[in-house]
């Protein structure tokens, strides 16, 4: 009895260790990548029609505003310190409803500035649509608007 408890056990480490590994390898983590579509369960209905949405956000580069890592990594720095990776992005309805919830990818310092971009699903079909990051405020987007990449650009510019 105690043998086939802990056979039973380690079976079901083996599997838990197979399905984090799984995980670990399909987590978005680069530019290359950016982060996947995620859409919370309970606010979709099965056969509700989605809505493929995607931004990115500009962080300037003057002194004071970005954190640089390894090359070409970097993040936002003092009173942008909330933008970074992961840092989250809320799509809602017309009334203010959240239907989507998704997070930043890894920041890359480009000639632009600090770049950050996003994915997500949401439910088709709102006349309009509300996008905030980070707690950034939210701004305001029609259908058509929401079917290009939303742009949010922050903090001083170079050039």
């Amino acid at each position: 009895m105690v043998k086939v408890v802990a056979v039973a056990a380690g079976v079901a480490l083996a599997v838990l260790a197979a399905v984090a590994a799984v995980f670990v390898v399909l987590a978005p983590d680069t530019e290359a990548d950016p982060p996947a579509p995620l859409v919370q369960a309970s606010q979709v209905a099965p056969s509700a029609a989605l809505l493929d949405v995607s931004g990115r956000v500009v962080l300037g580069t003057w002194p004071g505003q970005v954190e640089y890592g390894d090359h070409p990594a970097c993040s936002g720095k003092g009173e942008y310190a909330d933008i970074r990776q992961h840092a989250q992005v809320v799509v809602t309805d017309a009334a203010g409803k959240t239907i989507g919830v998704g997070k930043l990818g890894t920041g890359v310092h480009t000639e632009e500035g600090c770049v950050f971009r996003w994915a997500l699903a949401v439910p088709a079909g709102h006349d309009f649509y509300g996008v905030e990051v980070a707690h950034r405020g939210l701004s305001r987007y029609s259908t058509a608007q929401m079917s290009l990449p939303v742009e949010l650009v922050l903090g001083d510019q170079a050039g």
